[in-house]
C-alpha cells in the first residue's frame, strides 16, 4: 500500500496539471504531508499560525486548505457565476472559451452542464473540479485533465480530502 506521501506528491502532481516544476511539486507535497500527518505541529508553523480557526471548524481540512493555499494561482474561487467563468478563461488561454453567456442559462445547473461540454472538448479535454472548502459562499475548484479526474477523486477519498467533479456537491 501507498503511503500517504506518495498519495499526496500524486495528488499535487495531477492538480498542478503540468502547471508547476518538478521542484515545487516536491515542496508543495512535502507541506502538506507535513500538515496531514501532523495538522497541529504544522498550525505552529509561520505558514500554518493563521489556520488555527480550522482545528475548531475542520480539523480535517487542513490539507485541503493547504493544497488550496499553496495551488493559489490555478484555483478558480468566486461568489458570482460570471467571475468564475471570467477565471476559467483566464486559466485555460488556449480553450476556445466563449464569453459568460448572460441570460442564456435559467438555472446554474444547466451553465455547468454547458461548461463541461465546452472543456470536454479543449484538448486534451479539461474538467472542472470542486476542491476543498471555502468555508464560506465562494465555488471553489480548478481545471484538471478529464483524464486525471477519475484518479483525482480516488486520491481525495484515500486521503479523506472533499472533492468532486460537480461544483454544485
Amino acid at each position: 500500500m501507498e503511503n500517504n506521501q506518495d498519495l499526496i506528491k500524486e495528488l499535487i502532481t495531477l492538480l498542478a496539471n503540468n502547471r508547476w516544476h518538478e521542484e515545487d511539486i516536491s515542496e508543495i507535497s512535502e507541506t502538506v504531508t507535513f500538515a496531514y500527518n501532523d495538522p497541529e505541529a504544522y498550525l505552529d508553523t509561520d505558514e500554518g499560525a493563521e489556520l488555527t480557526w480550522l482545528l475548531e471548524v475542520d480539523p480535517e481540512g487542513i490539507p485541503a486548505w493547504v493544497i488550496f493555499n499553496e495551488l493559489y494561482d490555478v484555483f478558480v474561487v468566486c461568489d458570482k457565476i460570471d467571475e468564475l467563468h471570467e477565471q476559467i478563461q483566464e486559466v485555460c488561454p488556449e480553450a476556445p472559451i466563449p464569453d459568460f453567456p448572460y441570460g442564456q442559462f435559467p438555472a446554474t445547473p444547466d451553465y455547468f452542464i454547458w461548461l463541461d461540454k465546452l472543456l470536454k472538448g479543449t484538448p486534451p479535454g479539461y474538467q472542472l473540479i470542486s476542491f476543498g472548502d471555502s468555508y464560506g459562499d465562494n465555488l471553489q475548484g480548478l481545471i484538471v485533465s478529464r483524464a486525471d479526474t477519475e484518479r483525482i477523486i480516488h486520491l481525495c477519498k484515500q486521503l479523506n480530502i472533499k472533492a468532486s467533479k460537480s461544483m454544485l456537491d
